[in-house]
């Protein structure tokens, strides 16, 4: 069963912290620096997803242009001193039950280890509970994928279940464990004034 989807007029996305600019992206951003993460071993690897060999820039577009606004979002990460187009989140919300799925791509690799998830999730975790009625956050990394786990647990996700053998690998196909972390909007709220007041939303 596919979740419940919402038919309005679409909302885009911006919102400013401490460092960066999320915005929704636009079909027009479908290029360099994206299309060069897309093919990059490094960059999609511990997300376990295929590599594109030979992105082509409508092929992205169109992926970008699919996302409505409402139900599925694809949000840049941009500094806000240059510009530069970092990373992006993807969103899909399951509104029969106020859902939302979040992952999260950072694709320039000399903003590794640079807190910048821990500052930007914060913003969207804002927005979504506070100004779209989400009610519950999920993220499903997989267990491998250590840096994404480590800032699940330093904003407060809960750990909810451990889907063993869960996905395949891209690598091998062998089998991987998927986590299944979890976040309430009053959990969130408790939590905020901390997280927020060090990462600079």
């Amino acid at each position: 069963m596919q979740p419940t989807r919402r038919r309005e007029k679409a909302k885009p996305i911006r919102l400013v912290t401490k460092r960066f600019v999320l915005r929704s992206l636009r079909p027009e951003d479908a290029k360099k620096p994206f299309l060069d993460w897309v093919a990059d071993p490094e960059v999609m690897g511990p997300l376990n997803q295929e590599v594109d060999d030979n992105p082509r820039r409508e092929v992205w577009a169109a992926s970008i242009a699919d996302c409505d606004g409402i139900n599925r979002f694809q949000i840049g990460i941009f500094t806000r001193r240059t510009g530069d187009f970092i990373g992006v989140y993807y969103v899909t919300m399951d509104w029969e039950n106020r859902n939302g799925l979040f992952s999260v791509m950072i694709g320039d690799k000399a903003y590794w280890g640079d807190k910048v998830v821990l500052e930007t999730r914060a913003a969207l975790l804002d927005h979504f509970f506070l100004q779209r009625g989400m009610e519950k956050a999920v993220g499903r990394p997989p267990a491998r994928n250590i840096p994404s786990v480590f800032n699940y647990k330093a904003e407060g996700w809960r750990l909810e279940g451990v889907l063993k053998g869960q996905i395949r690998s891209i690598d091998d196909g062998s089998r991987l464990d998927q986590y299944e972390f979890g976040l309430l909007k009053e959990e969130w709220l408790e939590l905020r004034e901390s997280i927020v007041g060090d990462g600079g939303v």
